[in-house]
Protein backbone atom coordinates (compact mmCIF):
# COMPACT_ATOMS: atom_id res chain seq x y z
CA UNK A 1 0.00 0.00 0.00
CA UNK A 2 2.44 2.72 0.73
CA UNK A 3 5.95 3.77 -0.54
CA UNK A 4 8.59 0.86 -1.97
CA UNK A 5 11.40 3.24 -2.59
CA UNK A 6 11.28 6.98 -2.86
CA UNK A 7 7.70 8.47 -3.95
CA UNK A 8 7.37 4.22 -5.80
CA UNK A 9 4.20 2.36 -4.49
CA UNK A 10 3.58 -0.99 -6.42
CA UNK A 11 0.51 0.48 -7.89
CA UNK A 12 2.44 2.96 -10.10
CA UNK A 13 5.81 0.89 -10.76
CA UNK A 14 3.07 -1.99 -12.12
CA UNK A 15 1.39 0.97 -14.16
CA UNK A 16 5.01 1.74 -15.31
CA UNK A 17 5.70 -1.87 -15.94
CA UNK A 18 2.64 -2.07 -18.34
CA UNK A 19 3.53 0.98 -20.16
CA UNK A 20 6.64 -0.67 -21.16
CA UNK A 21 5.25 -4.12 -22.21
CA UNK A 22 2.73 -2.68 -24.75
CA UNK A 23 5.62 -1.87 -26.86
CA UNK A 24 6.57 -4.41 -28.96
CA UNK A 25 8.28 -7.20 -27.46
CA UNK A 26 9.77 -10.07 -27.62
CA UNK A 27 8.52 -13.01 -25.06
CA UNK A 28 11.89 -13.34 -24.21
CA UNK A 29 12.02 -10.31 -23.75
CA UNK A 30 9.53 -9.81 -21.65
CA UNK A 31 10.26 -12.54 -19.35
CA UNK A 32 13.59 -10.95 -18.37
CA UNK A 33 11.71 -7.63 -17.96
CA UNK A 34 9.27 -9.24 -15.82
CA UNK A 35 11.99 -10.76 -13.65
CA UNK A 36 13.82 -7.03 -13.00
CA UNK A 37 10.19 -6.02 -11.72
CA UNK A 38 9.79 -8.34 -9.77
CA UNK A 39 13.41 -8.49 -8.19
CA UNK A 40 13.31 -4.62 -7.90
CA UNK A 41 12.86 -3.32 -4.28
CA UNK A 42 13.60 -6.78 -3.04
CA UNK A 43 16.19 -5.93 -0.31
CA UNK A 44 16.58 -9.01 1.80
CA UNK A 45 19.17 -9.06 4.53
CA UNK A 46 20.63 -12.17 3.71
CA UNK A 47 22.66 -12.34 0.48
CA UNK A 48 22.56 -15.72 0.21
CA UNK A 49 18.96 -16.02 0.44
CA UNK A 50 18.41 -13.29 -2.08
CA UNK A 51 20.80 -14.70 -4.33
CA UNK A 52 19.17 -18.61 -4.33
CA UNK A 53 15.69 -16.74 -4.84
CA UNK A 54 16.82 -14.77 -7.82
CA UNK A 55 18.70 -17.54 -9.17
CA UNK A 56 15.53 -19.62 -9.11
CA UNK A 57 13.25 -17.05 -9.94
CA UNK A 58 15.58 -16.24 -13.33
CA UNK A 59 16.16 -19.88 -13.87
CA UNK A 60 12.01 -20.57 -13.54
CA UNK A 61 11.07 -18.08 -15.92
CA UNK A 62 13.45 -18.91 -18.79
CA UNK A 63 11.74 -22.15 -18.49
CA UNK A 64 8.28 -21.11 -18.45
CA UNK A 65 7.01 -21.54 -22.65
CA UNK A 66 10.47 -21.48 -24.09
CA UNK A 67 9.13 -22.23 -27.42
CA UNK A 68 7.32 -19.14 -27.56
CA UNK A 69 10.59 -16.82 -26.64
CA UNK A 70 10.49 -15.64 -29.88
CA UNK A 71 7.04 -14.76 -30.42
CA UNK A 72 6.06 -11.17 -29.55
CA UNK A 73 4.10 -10.43 -26.20
CA UNK A 74 0.34 -11.00 -26.28
CA UNK A 75 -1.85 -10.84 -23.54
CA UNK A 76 -2.41 -15.08 -23.49
CA UNK A 77 1.84 -15.39 -23.23
CA UNK A 78 1.40 -12.67 -20.12
CA UNK A 79 -1.42 -14.29 -18.45
CA UNK A 80 -0.02 -17.40 -18.88
CA UNK A 81 3.59 -16.42 -17.28
CA UNK A 82 1.87 -15.15 -14.57
CA UNK A 83 -0.56 -17.91 -13.88
CA UNK A 84 2.91 -20.68 -13.68
CA UNK A 85 4.80 -18.43 -11.57
CA UNK A 86 1.88 -18.55 -9.00
CA UNK A 87 1.79 -22.41 -9.42
CA UNK A 88 5.63 -21.72 -8.56
CA UNK A 89 6.02 -19.22 -5.60
CA UNK A 90 3.14 -20.88 -4.35
CA UNK A 91 1.58 -24.15 -5.14
CA UNK A 92 2.24 -26.52 -7.84
CA UNK A 93 -0.09 -29.32 -7.40
CA UNK A 94 -3.39 -28.66 -6.48
CA UNK A 95 -4.49 -32.43 -5.74
CA UNK A 96 -1.70 -32.99 -3.92
CA UNK A 97 -0.90 -29.07 -2.35
CA UNK A 98 3.29 -29.59 -2.55
CA UNK A 99 4.19 -25.81 -0.97
CA UNK A 100 7.60 -25.94 0.30
CA UNK A 101 8.85 -23.62 -1.75
CA UNK A 102 5.95 -21.03 -0.42
CA UNK A 103 6.43 -21.89 2.70
CA UNK A 104 10.39 -21.38 2.30
CA UNK A 105 9.95 -17.74 1.27
CA UNK A 106 7.66 -16.59 4.15
CA UNK A 107 10.16 -18.31 6.39
CA UNK A 108 12.91 -16.69 4.31
CA UNK A 109 11.40 -12.83 3.27
CA UNK A 110 8.78 -13.34 5.73
CA UNK A 111 5.29 -12.68 5.00
CA UNK A 112 5.06 -8.65 3.79
CA UNK A 113 8.11 -9.50 1.01
CA UNK A 114 6.33 -12.64 0.44
CA UNK A 115 3.19 -10.99 0.06
CA UNK A 116 4.39 -8.49 -1.49
CA UNK A 117 5.80 -10.41 -4.20
CA UNK A 118 2.76 -11.82 -4.88
CA UNK A 119 0.81 -8.31 -5.29
CA UNK A 120 3.30 -7.11 -7.96
CA UNK A 121 2.26 -10.15 -10.35
CA UNK A 122 -1.62 -9.43 -9.77
CA UNK A 123 -0.99 -5.57 -10.39
CA UNK A 124 0.42 -6.51 -13.61
CA UNK A 125 -2.36 -9.70 -14.75
CA UNK A 126 -5.17 -9.07 -12.75
CA UNK A 127 -7.00 -11.87 -14.21
CA UNK A 128 -4.54 -14.24 -12.35
CA UNK A 129 -6.11 -12.64 -9.39
CA UNK A 130 -8.70 -15.82 -9.39
CA UNK A 131 -5.82 -18.06 -9.41
CA UNK A 132 -3.75 -16.51 -6.61
CA UNK A 133 -7.30 -16.52 -4.40
CA UNK A 134 -7.86 -20.21 -4.98
CA UNK A 135 -4.62 -21.24 -4.12
CA UNK A 136 -4.85 -19.72 -1.35
CA UNK A 137 -8.17 -21.23 -0.63
CA UNK A 138 -6.39 -24.23 -1.34
CA UNK A 139 -3.80 -23.96 1.19
CA UNK A 140 -6.45 -22.96 3.74
CA UNK A 141 -8.71 -26.16 3.17
CA UNK A 142 -5.48 -28.13 3.65
CA UNK A 143 -4.57 -26.68 7.22
CA UNK A 144 -8.11 -25.64 8.26
CA UNK A 145 -7.88 -28.44 11.14
CA UNK A 146 -4.45 -27.78 12.03
CA UNK A 147 -3.49 -25.87 15.16
CA UNK A 148 -2.34 -22.49 15.02
CA UNK A 149 0.97 -22.90 15.60
CA UNK A 150 1.24 -25.44 12.61
CA UNK A 151 -0.35 -22.72 10.09
CA UNK A 152 0.98 -19.53 11.68
CA UNK A 153 2.95 -18.96 8.31
CA UNK A 154 -0.23 -19.36 7.23
CA UNK A 155 -2.39 -16.89 9.13
CA UNK A 156 0.14 -14.29 8.68
CA UNK A 157 0.26 -14.85 4.83
CA UNK A 158 -3.25 -14.50 4.74
CA UNK A 159 -3.82 -11.75 7.07
CA UNK A 160 -1.13 -9.69 4.51
CA UNK A 161 -3.05 -10.75 1.30
CA UNK A 162 -6.24 -9.28 2.62
CA UNK A 163 -4.40 -6.19 3.40
CA UNK A 164 -2.95 -6.14 0.12
CA UNK A 165 -5.69 -6.68 -1.70
CA UNK A 166 -8.10 -4.59 0.52
CA UNK A 167 -5.92 -1.49 -0.28
CA UNK A 168 -4.99 -2.06 -3.69
CA UNK A 169 -8.27 -3.58 -5.13
CA UNK A 170 -11.30 -2.14 -2.71
CA UNK A 171 -12.95 0.92 -2.14
CA UNK A 172 -12.02 1.97 0.90
CA UNK A 173 -10.25 5.42 0.78
CA UNK A 174 -6.77 5.43 2.53
CA UNK A 175 -5.27 8.63 0.64
CA UNK A 176 -5.75 10.27 4.25
CA UNK A 177 -2.55 8.02 5.66
CA UNK A 178 0.93 8.83 5.16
Amino acid sequence: MGKVEGNDTYENYAKRFLTYTKLPLKYHCFKDTLYEYLITYFDVESHQIRVKFKEKLYNYLQTVMSDSDDELLNEFLMIETCHKLLNFLILHNEKQPEHFFFINLIGNLGPIRTIGLLLKIILVCQQVRPSLEKRFAILFNHYKFSTQKKAQWLVKALENMQIALSTNFGTVDLSFIH
